[in-house]
C-alpha cells in the first residue's frame, strides 16, 4: 500500500509541475552582484595572462561565489561566507605589484570585503517563503552536503528538512512545496522531472544570468516528454541584474569551481612493469590519490542502514560524491593481501609461489609484446575480459574474475590449470573471509561514528583494530581528473596531501 502511495503522489506532483510549471524567484543582492562583476572581469585578466599567477585569488573567487549561491544563511551562521570573502581579501593583497591589473584586484576586495559583512538578501527571502506555507510543509533542497549542513544548522529555520537532491529522493518527505536554493543548472533533472513535491520553488540571486529549468536528456528523443514552463518573480532590488547576467565573454561553466590538475605528464606509451596507468582523485580533507583500474576499491554509504554501509566499489563506477575508504600511508589492499596470505598457514608459501609464476608469465608477455598485442591475443584465445590484462599480473590481484578466463588465460601461458587455478582460488577466498572481517569491524566503527559530521567536513577517521587497518579514513570524492597519468604502481592507491581540491565544497 505504501508503494502504491507513493506511486500516486509522483504522479500527482509530475502533473502538478507540468500544469502549473516551476517557480524561480530571482533576488536582487547589489553587493554581491557587485562581486560577481569583479569575478567576470578577474576572469577575463586571468585568460588573457594564462594560468598559473592567478590560480589561487580565482579559486578563492570562485569558491565565494559558489557560497553566495548556495548558502544564504546571515553571516552570523555563515561561517564558510565570511572565511571565503576575507580568503579573496587576502589573495587581492598578495597580488597587488605582481599584476597590472590594479583596479580589478581592488574592485575584488572591496566587493568581498562588503560580502563578507552583508547578510545574504536571498537568506530572508528563504525564510519568508517558508513561513508562508509552515515550516512543516516544506523541504529546503541545498546544493551539496556542506550546503545542507550550513543551512540546517540555522536556528530560524528549525522544524523544515534541510537535504540534498540525493536525500530528498531517498526520504521523499510528505510535504507540497520543496524550495530549491540555487540556480536550476546546479542541480540533477530528476528534480523536477520525477518530482517529490507538488510545488518547486528555486531561489537565487537575479544576478544570476541561466535561469533554464532542466530536463531529461532523453527529452529531445522521447514522444510526449515533459516540457516545464518556468514562471520567474523578481524580489528586492534588482537594478544591477540586468547588465551583470551571464554574457558570452565568461560562460557559466567557467564561473563555477574548478580543482587545480595541472599539467598532462605522461608521455604516450605503455605503463612499465612497475607503473601503471591511474586517474588522479581529490578527496575532501586535503588529500587525493591516484586509482588505478586493478581491483575493487572499498567505499562507504552513510545512506544505508547500519550494517550495511560498507561495500566495494569498481573502480570506474567512482564518481564525485561518493565516499572512499583508504588508509594513510599504504593500501587497504596491500594489508588485505598480507593479512589473507597469513591466514592459509601451511599453504601460504606454496600459494605466493604459484601467484608469482602465473603473474611473471603474465608480465614477461605484456612486456615483450605490448599490452594491446596481449590484449588482442587473449580475446582470440577466449578471456572475454581480455583488457584486464595488465591488472591480472598485479601481485595484489588473486585471479580473473571469471573461471573460464582463468582457465583460458593458464592456457595461454603454456601453464597446466592446476595447481594455479586451485591456489589461486584459495587466496581469492581468503582474501574475502579477511576482507569480511574487516568490514565487520569498519561497520561497527561506522555505527559508532558521527555520520553528520562525516556530511558536513567530508572526511572522517574510522578506528577498526584488526589486521593493521587502525585508523581508516573516509573520504568524500570531489573530482576526478580527465586524464590519467603513468605513476609508480607502489603510489597507487595510496593517500598523499594535495591542496588540488582546496577550493572545491
Amino acid at each position: 500500500m505504501t508503494r502504491i502511495y507513493d506511486l500516486n503522489r509522483r504522479y500527482s506532483a509530475s502533473y502538478a509541475l507540468v500544469r502549473d510549471g516551476v517557480e524561480i524567484l530571482a533576488v536582487g543582492d547589489p553587493i554581491s552582484a557587485r562581486f560577481n562583476a569583479a569575478t567576470r572581469q578577474l576572469l577575463i585578466a586571468a585568460k588573457n595572462d594564462g594560468p598559473g599567477l592567478w590560480d589561487d585569488l580565482v579559486g578563492a573567487t570562485k569558491a565565494l561565489r559558489w557560497r553566495l549561491v548556495t548558502q544564504p544563511q546571515p553571516i552570523s551562521m555563515n561561517p564558510a561566507l565570511k572565511a571565503g570573502a576575507e580568503e579573496v581579501v587576502r589573495q587581492s593583497r598578495l597580488l597587488r605589484g605582481a599584476v597590472s591589473n590594479g583596479a580589478i584586484l581592488e574592485a575584488l576586495a572591496t566587493s568581498a570585503s562588503l560580502v563578507g559583512i552583508t547578510d545574504p538578501p536571498m537568506g530572508r527571502a528563504l525564510l519568508r517563503s517558508v513561513q508562508e506555507v509552515g515550516p512543516g510543509s516544506c523541504v529546503v533542497v541545498a546544493a551539496s552536503s556542506a550546503a545542507a549542513s550550513a543551512i540546517g544548522d540555522w536556528p530560524t529555520l528549525s522544524g523544515t528538512p534541510v537535504l540534498t537532491a540525493g536525500e530528498l529522493e531517498r526520504t521523499r518527505p510528505d510535504v507540497s512545496q520543496a524550495y530549491v536554493v540555487g540556480p536550476p543548472r546546479f542541480f540533477r533533472s530528476s528534480l523536477v522531472t520525477a518530482p517529490v513535491t507538488t510545488s518547486v520553488t528555486f531561489l537565487m540571486p537575479s544576478w544570476f544570468g541561466d535561469r533554464q529549468i532542466p530536463h531529461s536528456t532523453l527529452a529531445a528523443y522521447a514522444d510526449g516528454a515533459l516540457r516545464l514552463k518556468s514562471r520567474v518573480f523578481l524580489e528586492g532590488d534588482t537594478s544591477d541584474s540586468e547588465s551583470l547576467a551571464e554574457d558570452s565573454v565568461v560562460a557559466e561553466d567557467q564561473m563555477l569551481p574548478q580543482p587545480v590538475w595541472g599539467t598532462h605528464r605522461s608521455d604516450d606509451r605503455e605503463p612499465a612493469s612497475d607503473e601503471v596507468s591511474a586517474s588522479k582523485v581529490v578527496l575532501s580533507g586535503g588529500i587525493a590519490l591516484w586509482l588505478d583500474d586493478g581491483d575493487r576499491i572499498r567505499v562507504l554509504d552513510p545512506a544505508q542502514p547500519s550494517g550495511e554501509r560498507v561495500g566495494y566499489s569498481e573502480p570506474g563506477d567512482i564518481r564525485p560524491g561518493a565516499y572512499l575508504l583508504i588508509r594513510r600511508g599504504e593500501t587497504e589492499r596491500t594489508a588485505l593481501h598480507q593479512a589473507a596470505l597469513a591466514a592459509l598457514g601451511a599453504r601460504r608459501e606454496s600459494v605466493d609461489a604459484s601467484q608469482q609464476r602465473w603473474k611473471a608469465e603474465l608480465e614477461k608477455r605484456v612486456r615483450q609484446y605490448g599490452h594491446s598485442a596481449v590484449v588482442t591475443a587473449l580475446r582470440i584465445a577466449g578471456v572475454k575480459a581480455s583488457d584486464r590484462a595488465r591488472a591480472w599480473a598485479e601481485p595484489l590481484l588473486a585471479r580473473p574474475s571469471a573461471d573460464r578466463d582463468f582457465e583460458a588465460l593458464l592456457g595461454w601461458l603454456g601453464l597446466p590449470t592446476q595447481p594455479y587455478f586451485a591456489n589461486a582460488t584459495l587466496l581469492r577466498a581468503s582474501i574475502i573471509s579477511v576482507g569480511q572481517k574487516v568490514r565487520h569491524q569498519l561497520e561497527d566503527a561506522v555505527s559508532a561514528a558521527d555520520l553528520a559530521a562525516l556530511e558536513r567536513e567530508g572526511s572522517l577517521t574510522l578506528d577498526a583494530k584488526t589486521y593493521g587497518f587502525r585508523s581508516m579514513v573516509a573520504a568524500r570524492v570531489l573530482a576526478i581528473s580527465p586524464f590519467s597519468e603513468i605513476v609508480n604502481r607502489r603510489d597507487a592507491r595510496v593517500p598523499f596531501e594535495d591542496g588540488g581540491g582546496r577550493w572545491l565544497e
